[in-house]
């Protein structure tokens, strides 16, 4: 669950800015799961940016790309926001079928709560 607070840090981590244009996000702004739930993505902080609606929707249910993950990592390196280990074990990983993979089996090897 996301609280009121987690928003805030991540509106200051994000420089209130949408995670992946860039531009000012506002009050309007919406989560985007970073590993998409569809795809067995939790909604938590540790997974979760900041976006313009239109960004959100133009992400759509794909994994992020190898700059998105770096950047995600590199804004959460510290934070107690954390990152979901599913999304760290994108780091490094170009080609979409293996992140696909990755992703699987980070999602496999996490405890059942």
């Amino acid at each position: 669950m996301i609280t009121r607070d987690d928003a805030q840090l991540m509106d200051v981590l994000q420089g209130g800015c949408c995670f992946y244009c860039g531009e000012p996000a506002g009050a309007k702004a919406t989560f985007d799961h970073v590993v998409p739930q569809a795809y067995g993505g939790v909604n938590e902080p540790g997974n979760v940016v900041l976006a313009h609606r239109r960004c959100n929707q133009l992400k759509g249910d794909r994994l992020p790309t190898p700059e998105e993950v770096e950047r995600f990592l590199a804004q959460r390196r510290g934070s107690r926001l954390g990152v979901w280990p599913p999304v760290a074990a994108l780091k490094g990983i170009g080609d979409e079928d293996e992140a696909w993979i990755a992703v699987a089996r980070a999602i496999a090897g996490l405890p059942r709560g």
